[in-house]
């Protein structure tokens, strides 16, 4: 027997084969080697100094370490990291998390301890597919690995588990995404997959205010309200949050949208976000360009990061490791081969070496226990494929017909498939699976490396695989049956998804016409456009539009009787969506089609109202705009003179009166609301009127519409900021009653449409800036940082820069106390300004911060706007025209407070000179009232000088104004009247009404300067003592208003004060609404221990400082 099998070789002989524990007893042979795959090791090859530096910057964060240059602590750690595909980007954060997660030594977020908590991460990743998925693709991965790890996750430890709670309560204290908030029903309805860690924070039996409202989210409302689901995330967490994007050369245009946001937020804080993409594929023009230069700049917590391909030592060492070989000469023979083709990339090489394998030249003896080959290096490099994609693709090649059918199927699809969508697109043609079947299949793409396991879903190893498996699909016949298969399947999946109908939607307009319901997918098109639009994404909006409109023109279908209502759908959906995007002159185009061919006016109105818009928006031609408005309206019946005259206009008002019957304005609250097209045009024409001047015609046209309105029996939402303007005109009119009589019907009528988010915020900003004539400038600081909230979300950036710029000149003008917390207000505006490019805005709010900064801190010369926030000289001097003269007027008039208040009479001169060419009006009452109150303090100030003796009259004309609101029953115009009266003509009783009528409405800055002016008169009346007694008072004052570095400067000029200690400080310079007008103050000598030494005085003073009492 042994004879038999006894072969006679040229290099010996082949003994009879026993069995093979005989030769080896080793028990270590893997399967997969004696199947003749290679199986290659999971750890990552030279990265170590990426490594290394990844930890680096981990670290940094977690000590909150200080950027020496400006003293801030880092706000987040941002890495750009790039290199081409298959460099390892992806494994290189993989490794670097592993690593940190197994680590015992990372140092404590508050001390040098260890600490234990665990490290939270979320990775998402786009497609080269990415046009056909869902907007956010990879935003929602990572919201979806953090919302499954923050509800419940694999850690159940302690620590765990009290950090969850931390999140869950962190999301709760919030005030826009707590449980039943408008920003929980946002995220809800844009972010489904968030719903587990929302439903987590809900407290049981707790119901939220705005549970049963009705969301359309703004792209502005999903930005900010995933900001603050980060940074409560963050905020709660005791090591840094970490977040992988991998692609992002592929990110859709909502997502790069995002990005600005979250990259540039000063409010983000504890958290590492690290961006990849393809460095070959980005060039200078390519939007996540723009981005990277955008969040670069100017900021140090930014760092770029490149991979380059593996060195030929580290390939070396993969290879030997991959055919468990020593790297002898041999080896690294093969090595050198694979790197010539490869180049070290590592994907590559893999594909590279399983080509060998294949191909059957790299193979593994089953006598020798080894992988061997026995071919030159000529003939190594011969048998590889020069293009990864051609060596994936002839991997697909060799395998069952099962599994290609089912790569190419997926190859389709941008998202990632669980088991049961799968089986529904392998089921067809006849063919017929189980679900165990199809994951059995799964499985064995997972073993060729062709898949992975992303529970419950399954995606592509690699994009570079995907792309080989697209090819292949598209080299076989019947490639258009298995789209409309596979988008069958998908709108049967998509009720509830809406990714299949975004993929489905995107598959379909690819198609020829003839293989498509013309019908179907047009309004299939429509539909979605609709989803893309409450997501945010205009872009995808306007894409899916056009198809639609693309697909009705190539039928021949547009305005046909059978298709006409759909036409006019998607031309309406067309020019809202250009005219958002700001394509102002693509809106035209589609508004004069409307126009042209629509058959009725109702139908028009959408595209007349946008007519006016575009006019607002892109040349701010508010007198065209209303021009053209009014032109519009005669076709509806409002015949309205473009010049009225007195007799049309005496006509017109006793019509409206004889309307109205002698019932207030009030009386149209009560009527019932119903939807009304018109009247959104007269609103826009409203605005045009005002804006313009022309305020004769805005009349006119209210009392129209109010006429109108009472005909008809039914007004629409509307009509609140209707109203609000009519307001705001009769406050440019100097009529406070009528003013005050439809502001009040605004905000009866605002309590019926708070469902209208867009109306209702515009109707209350009207009336705060109506109320700012009347009412406590403190009151309304709040309705106004709300409007600026509101508007911010509905992505209305002008009206919320108004609303916040109202909330400042409040602030200012109610002498609300200065501090970080406001500074870290306008931090965050100037964020947003400089995202939007809204220079104007954002160098007003600089000036604003400036402006506190010089009252709370020492400078050599705080009367000038110099300083980390804002240059007056290097900004004025890069502008001109209409933006150099308004940015002029607000420097000055804050710059002349600043003057009064730390008393440089040579800048109250200059700046008088300036402010004395400004017109001493403003639709804008707050910043009216601010100019104005210090114009005139500081023209008295200074006319007692020989040299300025003009000014009188300039302070008198101020003066006047407050006057004439005083009468009117303005608490905000009192104290100032009353100031200026005692400026120009100084006496005690003068003095003690100013500081009487200050005190009791709470301008605690006010009072402050009133003492100190007060103070200075008694000097001059050599009353040493009440001097003192008033400088005291002016001394607290000021810090209690936080003008610290004011207060530094009077105990450098008194000497006293330094030796001064209050216990206790007046409340009123930050309650609203306290009752109590009499404050207590404890003053001790600083010096010796003993408390018998001590020389203590307790002044009991009421606010007209007439009762003082030495005890």
């Amino acid at each position: 027997m042994a004879e038999e099998f006894r072969i006679e070789g040229c290099h010996g002989t082949i003994a009879e084969q026993k069995d093979e524990a005989f030769y080896d007893d080793r028990s270590d042979a893997s399967d997969d080697e004696e199947k003749g795959k290679i199986k290659f090791p999971a750890r990552l090859y030279g990265r170590e100094k990426e490594l290394d530096s990844l930890k680096n910057l981990y670290a940094e964060l977690l000590a909150g370490e200080v950027d020496d240059r400006d003293d801030k602590v880092l706000k987040s750690q941002i890495v750009f990291l790039s290199g081409y595909s298959g460099v390892g980007k992806s494994a290189l954060i993989k490794e670097f998390v592993k690593q940190l997660r197994g680590s015992k030594n990372r140092p404590n977020k508050t001390n040098n301890n260890n600490n234990d908590s665990p490290i939270f991460y979320g990775a998402g990743k786009y497609s080269e597919q990415n046009s056909a998925s869902s907007p956010f693709f990879a935003i929602i991965e990572v919201l979806k690995t953090l919302a499954n790890e923050l509800s419940e996750g694999k850690d159940s430890s302690d620590t765990a588990t009290e950090q969850r709670e931390k999140v869950r309560e962190s999301i709760r204290q919030s005030d826009l995404i707590g449980p039943g908030k408008e920003g929980d029903l946002i995220l809800r309805a844009t972010f489904p997959v968030l719903t587990p860690l929302l439903d987590s924070c809900v407290v049981a039996n707790e119901k939220g205010a705005n549970e049963d409202l009705t969301v359309h989210p703004t792209m502005s409302a999903i930005k900010e309200c995933t900001l603050q689901l980060l940074c409560a995330i963050c905020r709660a967490l005791d090591n840094p949050l970490i977040i992988f994007l991998d692609d992002l050369q592929w990110a859709d245009e909502a997502s790069m949208d995002m990005l600005n946001v979250l990259l540039t937020s000063s409010e983000l804080k504890n958290l590492m976000f690290t961006c990849a993409y393809r460095s070959n594929e980005v060039d200078v023009e390519h939007s996540f360009c723009k981005l990277m230069d955008n969040v670069a700049k100017g900021d140090e917590s930014v760092e770029k990061m490149e991979l380059f391909s593996l060195s030929p030592t580290s390939i070396t060492s993969f290879i030997a490791d991959s055919v468990k070989k020593e790297e002898d000469t041999e080896m690294k023979e093969l090595s050198s081969a694979v790197y010539q083709t490869t180049m070290g990339n590592i994907f590559f090489t893999k594909q590279a070496l399983e080509e060998l394998v294949r191909k059957n030249i790299l193979f593994y003896d089953m006598m020798c226990f080894e992988w061997r080959w026995v071919v030159t290096k000529v003939e190594l490099a011969n048998n590889m494929s020069a293009d990864v994609v051609e060596s994936v693709l002839g991997k697909i090649r060799y395998l069952p017909e099962e599994i290609q059918e089912l790569l190419s199927l997926m190859a389709y699809i941008p998202n990632a498939l669980d088991v049961s969508t799968l089986k529904a697109l392998m089921c067809r043609d006849g063919a017929s699976y189980e679900e165990r079947q199809v994951l059995d299949l799964l499985q064995q793409s997972s073993d060729e490396g062709m898949l992975l396991l992303v529970n419950p879903n399954w995606i592509f190893a690699h994009d570079r695989i995907r792309q080989a498996s697209l090819k292949f699909a598209s080299e076989k016949s019947g490639s258009e049956e298995t789209l409309l298969h596979i988008s069958s399947v998908l709108l049967a999946e998509g009720s509830d998804r809406e990714w299949c109908q975004y993929v489905a939607v995107d598959i379909l307009n690819s198609l020829p016409v003839e293989k498509t319901d013309c019908n179907e997918l047009v309004k299939l098109n429509l539909k979605v456009s609709h989803l893309a639009r409450n997501s945010g994404a205009l872009g995808k909006e306007n894409v899916l539009v056009h198809k639609g409109l693309e697909r009705l023109k190539a039928a021949g279908m547009t305005w046909t009787k059978d298709y006409y209502e759909l036409t006019r759908q998607l031309y309406d959906a067309l020019l809202v969506s250009e005219y958002s995007s700001g394509a102002y002159d693509a809106a035209r185009v589609a508004i004069d089609e409307v126009v042209q061919n629509a058959k009725t006016p109702d139908e028009k109105l959408i595209a007349h109202t946008h007519c006016v818009m575009c006019l607002m928006s892109e040349t701010s031609e508010y007198g065209r705009g209303a021009e053209e408005g009014l032109e519009i309206l005669s076709k509806y019946g409002f015949d309205i003179p473009q010049s009225p005259t007195k007799t049309v206009m005496a006509k017109e008002e006793m019509k409206y009166k004889l309307a109205l019957r002698n019932r207030s304005i009030s009386f149209l609250t009560t009527l019932p609301i119903q939807d009304d097209s018109l009247l959104a045009l007269c609103q826009q024409i409203n605005i045009c009127a005002m804006y313009s001047g022309k305020l004769d015609v805005m009349k006119l046209l209210n009392w129209k519409i109010i006429q109108y309105v009472l005909k008809k029996g039914s007004i629409s939402s509307n009509l609140a900021p209707i109203l609000g303007l009519c307001a705001l005109m009769y406050v440019k009119l100097d009529d406070v009653k009528r003013s005050n009589e439809f502001a009040t019907a605004v905000q009866a009528l605002n309590l019926r449409i708070r469902d209208d988010k867009k109306n209702y915020a515009m109707a209350g900003m009207c009336v705060c800036l109506a109320m700012c004539l009347l009412q406590n400038f403190r009151s309304l600081t709040d309705p106004f940082l709300q409007s600026y909230k509101d508007f911010k979300l509905m992505g209305e950036v002008e009206m919320s820069l108004n609303g916040l710029n109202g909330y400042a000149q409040c602030f200012f003008g109610a002498g609300c106390e200065l501090g970080p917390i406001f500074e870290s207000k306008l931090l965050v505006v100037e964020d947003y300004c400089r995202n939007l490019g809204r220079q104007s805005s954002l160098i007003l709010f600089s000036m604003f911060r400036q402006f506190a900064l010089n009252l709370r801190k020492p400078s050599d010369n705080p009367s000038k706007l110099v300083g980390e926030a804002f240059n007056e000289e290097q900004v004025l001097s890069e502008l001109e025209g209409s933006a150099h003269f308004q940015t002029l007027r607000d420097s000055s008039s804050l710059r002349v407070q600043l003057a009064f208040v730390f008393w440089n009479e040579a800048d109250m001169i200059d700046l008088l000179k300036i402010l004395e060419t400004y017109p001493l009006q403003d639709q804008f009452a707050a910043r009216l009232h601010n100019r104005l109150a210090f114009t005139g303090l500081a023209a008295f100030a200074m006319c007692h000088r020989k040299d300025c003796a003009s000014y009188k009259a300039l302070g008198e004309k101020c003066m006047s104004r407050f006057k004439f609101l005083s009468k009117n029953g303005s608490v905000n115009a009192r104290p100032v009247y009353l100031f200026l009266k005692s400026m120009k003509s100084p006496s005690r009783d003068a003095f003690s009404k100013a500081i009487e009528a200050c005190a009791e409405g709470k301008f605690v800055n006010l009072e402050a300067m009133v003492n100190e002016r007060y103070a200075a008169f008694l000097r001059e009346e050599n009353d040493e003592a009440a001097s003192n007694d008033c400088i005291t008072e002016a001394y607290f004052l000021y810090q209690d208003w936080g003008a610290h570095a004011k207060a530094l400067q009077l105990s450098k000029d008194h000497s006293f004060l330094k030796k001064l200690r209050r216990k206790t400080t007046r409340s009123f310079a930050h309650t609203v609404g306290s009752n109590n007008n009499t404050a207590t103050a404890s003053v001790m000598s600083a010096g010796s221990d003993d408390p018998a030494s001590k020389e203590k005085m307790t002044f009991s003073f009421n606010s007209t400082l007439k009762q003082r009492k030495l005890v």
